[in-house]
């Protein structure tokens, strides 16, 4: 509970005063309620002393309409100083965690991650966003509560205070022991959660091949399972919390008991008036409520699981996090002694190789050879695992991931376009692009004509991953996207590999376009487009086993010239 507490404070940042002055108010807010109990023992006295009468009943209504207004007053500019700050603290956390994210390593992006990172943004996030800190000012306002009326019984008797002393620890063990199994089995619920959310996202991605194939059967089982599983994580949860939580709840019966039973024994012994004893034994049943306020705050248990997994991805270590910006004047590309895999077997190894700036390198081979590692090693979406990776002579893990990506643009086999226009799709390549600038870039990447016939025209919405597009547009587009980014490298990842003839010839074209006077990596499927290289590295196996010219290959290279054969006869 003081946990979830101290972790909302982390949070709060510059929103912090805000919190502070809720708290003070929540204090004073407190003291208001327990103005209804002071008039009764006031009302109880006077009568006592027979001298109840119309000022009594002016004093006692008074005194409780002001108590009510007070508190009213208080609770009021606490919502003010508290309530609004939670959506003010988790805008800025989700923008933090946007930028926070697009500098994790790929090798995070994987599907059991992916679906973790959609819980947390779509659940999590939101979630404490709604409830945490209303939640947050419940446990305050139940906590100075307790605090409040155990100094209140302390002033009053010792035997009193120290009997709510007792109940209220016992309280505290019960409930501490609830949070404990509820901070256990959350973590239960959010795997079972994670991997249902992963099952999910996968079977409707796989729709296609799900019909194709008539596994629709087989892939709905495991979708079940996987329902059936965060099922009984839910069960097993409400079994092992509802015992610790019964508990509590007694104890708050206990201390009602308790301070009612020694303020009349008290009493009886001539120790209390009767007066008070009657009013501290309505003032009993006051003592629980804020012990059953915080049994029944069962939003803070979930908030503080969905805080653990927030914290858990955010603790990610980035990719840049000692890398500085760098403005580079030079865009030559080394790799020295490189060796890098995804898992246990090195896919690059001890590979070195210079490309020198404002020329064209072509990479050719076999599929698995390690030719979109290299590209992928050079935009640092991955790390090396030994060797160096070097831009204009600075290690690109010196940089930050802005200053190096700014100087490359990536135009990928596989193109995604989100769901957006088409216009604010070209113009993410650019901040702040005029219309004018990116009709320009969709002129030289040859899109701007049917682009233009669209009904629509730039301002038409694409469906997520551009599926209302074909191949060959969604490869224009993002071309325009990276003719309009103008970035110094240009890394062409098997652009061309599958696209129908037709559309391959514009293509080329909008290539053509796109990489005059620039450093150009391609990744080459056909070796009829990369003849007009300066350099063309052939890869085997993670290394490279040949590099010259097209010609100069043709003779030195056996595997090269049986690639062309195969192509070309």
């Amino acid at each position: 509970m003081f946990k979830f507490i101290k972790r909302i404070m982390g949070l709060s940042g510059e929103y912090r005063k805000k919190l502070d002055r809720a708290y003070v108010l929540s204090f004073f807010e407190s003291l208001a309620s327990n103005v209804p109990i002071c008039m009764l023992l006031y009302v109880l006295m006077t009568i006592m002393d027979g001298n109840f009468g119309k000022n009594s009943i002016i004093i006692t209504f008074t005194g409780i309409f002001a108590g009510v207004i007070l508190r009213m007053i208080c609770r009021y500019l606490t919502d003010i100083n508290q309530s609004g700050v939670g959506y003010e603290i988790f805008a800025r956390e989700r923008m933090n965690f946007g930028d926070r994210i697009k500098r994790f390593p790929m090798g995070f992006f994987s599907e059991d991650n992916i679906g973790n990172v959609t819980s947390v943004i779509t659940n999590d996030i939101s979630f404490v966003e709604e409830h945490g800190m209303d939640t947050l000012g419940k446990i305050t306002t139940s906590v100075i509560g307790i605090g409040i009326s155990f100094v209140f019984l302390l002033v009053l008797n010792i035997w009193v205070a120290l009997a709510m002393a007792v109940t209220t620890a016992l309280f505290f063990a019960a409930f501490a022991a609830a949070h404990r199994v509820a901070s256990e089995e959350a973590a239960n619920q959010q795997e079972a959660q994670n991997k249902l959310v992963g099952t999910v996202i996968e079977y409707i991605k796989g729709m296609p091949v799900v019909k194709a194939f008539n596994l629709a059967g087989k892939s709905h089982k495991a979708t079940s399972e996987d329902f059936l599983k965060l099922t009984e994580a839910q069960i097993k949860f409400e079994k092992r919390f509802s015992m610790p939580v019964i508990v509590a709840q007694c104890m708050t019966g206990l201390c009602i008991s308790a301070v009612i039973f020694i303020c009349g024994y008290v009493g009886l012994n001539g120790g209390m008036e009767i007066p008070f004893v009657i009013a501290m034994s309505v003032f009993a049943f006051e003592l629980a409520a804020p012990m059953l306020a915080l049994i029944n705050i069962t939003a803070f248990r979930v908030a503080d699981a969905s805080l653990d997994r927030y914290d858990r991805i955010r603790q990610t270590e980035l990719m840049d996090n000692s890398g500085k910006t760098v403005k580079l004047n030079n865009f030559d590309i080394d790799f020295k002694n490189v060796t890098f895999g995804y898992n246990e077997s090195a896919v690059i190894k001890d590979m070195s190789f210079h490309i020198p700036q404002h020329s064209m390198t072509a990479l050719v081979g076999k599929s698995g050879c390690g030719k979109s590692t290299i590209v992928n090693l050079i935009a640092r979406f991955w790390d090396t695992d030994s060797g160096t990776v070097s831009i204009g002579g600075t290690d690109i893990k010196a940089m930050t991931t802005e200053s190096l990506l700014e100087n490359i643009s990536v135009v990928f086999q596989n193109v995604y376009l989100f769901n957006d226009t088409i216009f604010n799709n070209i113009a993410f390549g650019k901040k702040g692009a005029t219309k004018e600038e990116v009709i320009e870039a969709c002129k030289k990447a040859r899109c701007h004509e049917f682009i233009s016939a669209l009904e629509n025209s730039y301002d038409t919405v694409i469906g997520e991953g551009g599926s209302t597009l074909s191949g060959g547009e969604k490869q224009r587009i993002s071309i325009a996207r990276a003719i309009l980014k103008d970035a110094p490298i240009v890394l062409l990842d098997e652009a061309t590999a599958s696209i129908d003839p037709d559309n391959e010839a514009y293509i080329q074209q909008a290539i053509n376009e796109m990489v005059k006077g620039k450093t150009l990596v391609v990744i080459a499927h056909k070796l009829s487009a990369i003849m007009e290289a300066d350099q063309i590295l052939m890869i085997e196996d993670g290394q490279i086993t040949a590099r010259g010219t097209h010609s100069q290959l043709l003779h030195s290279s056996s595997a090269y010239h049986e690639l062309w054969k195969k192509q070309n006869f």
